[in-house]
């Protein structure tokens, strides 16, 4: 009989679960539905500034320290 119990209350406790992530998720739809669309332009001129910035940052640095190629054990000026 004890099992019958364990076996209710396990249910019992994903059927809660379930129903607290379905609600989360309906109000997450609800709250991004409100949003206004974005222009797809954006995250590829993000990506392209973003990448524009690394191989800034990446030239200084190696014309800071000439020979670092990023490996270990990289001899100056070879």
């Amino acid at each position: 009989m004890v099992v019958v119990w364990i076996v209710i209350g396990v249910v019992v406790v994903i059927a809660a679960l379930l129903t607290v992530l379905e609600v989360q998720n309906r109000r997450r739809a609800k709250l991004l539905a409100t949003l206004e669309p974005v222009d797809p332009t954006v995250g590829a001129r993000s990506l392209a500034d973003a990448e524009a910035q690394r191989a800034m940052t990446q030239g200084l640095a190696t014309a800071a320290h000439p020979g670092t190629t990023g490996v270990a054990g990289g001899l100056a000026g070879s």
